[in-house]
C-alpha cells in the first residue's frame, strides 16, 4: 500500500525475484485499466465457445500466472461482483474460467493499491473476507517526503536512465541541483521525480545545473505558440484535392522551421517554446529533414 507513484509496482517485482518463484513468470494485471464487463474474463481465462466470439480457449491471467507470482495492481477497483471469484482462487487455489470447468492453479498473489482498504470494507466497497485474505503481509511505501535522503541516489539513477534513452552520455547533476531536488515537493512521488529529470536532460542535455529544475517545472505547464501562416504551403492548404495527412504535415513543418530560426537553431530553447520534449523536437526534425 502507498500513494501513486511511490513504487509499489517496483517492490512487487523484487518480492518476485527474491523469491523461490524468481525463475517462473512474473504477470501483472491493473484492475483500474479494464471494463468491468471483461475483467472476469481476464483473469480467468475462457472456454471455447463459451460466447460469440470465443473461436479458442484463452488462458486468463491466473493461468498465466501459475508457479509464479500475480501482480494485482490497483486491487481496490476490482468490480465487488468479481471479489468472490479472487477470493475462492486465493483459498482454493481454484479457478473457473467462463464457460469452462474448473482449473487448479498455483499463484502467488501481489497486490498494490493507493487507497485505505479497510477504509473500503467499511464503505462496503470491498469485501471484508477477501481483505484478509490478502493482508496476510501488509507493507507500506513510504511517500518521496518521507525519504528524502533517497532522492539523491534515486536522482541519480534515473538520471543515468534517461540519459541513455535520450542519447545523452555521463548526465551530470550538480551538487545544488540535487539540493534543490531534495528540498522540493514531490506530490507525485517518485513518478513525478523521475519525469521531471526527464524533462530536465531533453531541455538541457548532460550537465544540470541548479537553473534546470525551475526550467523543467515551467516547462511542464502547456505553452501558448502564436502561429502565423507559412507562405511556402498556403497554396497547397487552400487546395480541396490535397490530402488532409498532408496539409498537417506540412502545417507543422512551417511551425519547425520558423520557431528553430526565431531561436537560432537552438533545439532546446525551440523545445521549451513549443512546449515539447527536446527528444520529440529532434523526431520531429528527422521527419521534416530540418538537419
Amino acid at each position: 500500500r502507498g500513494e501513486t507513484g511511490t513504487g509499489k509496482e517496483l517492490v512487487a517485482g523484487l518480492i518476485h525475484v527474491e523469491s523461490a518463484r524468481r525463475d517462473a513468470p512474473l504477470v501483472r494485471f491493473n484492475c483500474a485499466a479494464v471494463p468491468a464487463e471483461l475483467a472476469e474474463d481476464e483473469l480467468f481465462g475462457h472456454a471455447k465457445g463459451a460466447f460469440t466470439g470465443a473461436v479458442a480457449a484463452r488462458k486468463g491471467y491466473f493461468a498465466q500466472a501459475s508457479g509464479g507470482t500475480l501482480v494485482l495492481d490497483e486491487i481496490a477497483e476490482l468490480p465487488l461482483a468479481l471479489q468472490p471469484k479472487l477470493l475462492r482462487a486465493l483459498q482454493e487455489g481454484e479457478i473457473q474460467p467462463v464457460g469452462g470447468r474448473v482449473e487448479r492453479v498455483d499463484v502467488r498473489v501481489v497486490a498494490s493499491t493507493h487507497r485505505d482498504l479497510r477504509e473500503e470494507v467499511r464503505a462496503g466497497r470491498f469485501r471484508e473476507d477477501l481483505y484478509y485474505r490478502l493482508a496476510v503481509v501488509e507493507l507500506v511505501v513510504p511517500t518521496l517526503t518521507e525519504r528524502r535522503e533517497e532522492i539523491p541516489i534515486l536522482a541519480r539513477a534515473l538520471a543515468a536512465r534517461w540519459g541513455e534513452r535520450f542519447d545523452v552520455p555521463r548526465v551530470e547533476l550538480s551538487a545544488e541541483l540535487l539540493l534543490e531536488l531534495q528540498q522540493s515537493r514531490w506530490p507525485g512521488n517518485v513518478r513525478q521525480l523521475e519525469n521531471t529529470i526527464a524533462r530536465m536532460i531533453a531541455l538541457h542535455g548532460s550537465s544540470l545545473g541548479p537553473g534546470a529544475l525551475r526550467a523543467a517545472m515551467d516547462a511542464s505547464a502547456p505553452t501558448e505558440v502564436s502561429v502565423e501562416p507559412f507562405e511556402a504551403d498556403a497554396t497547397d492548404l487552400e487546395r480541396n484535392d490535397v490530402p488532409l495527412r498532408e496539409q498537417v504535415d506540412a502545417f507543422e513543418r512551417g511551425i519547425l522551421t520558423r520557431v528553430l530560426a526565431e531561436c537560432g537553431q537552438n533545439q532546446s530553447r525551440a523545445a521549451r517554446r513549443l512546449g515539447i520534449g527536446r527528444a520529440t523536437l529532434i523526431d520531429k526534425m528527422k521527419k521534416y529533414n530540418l538537419r
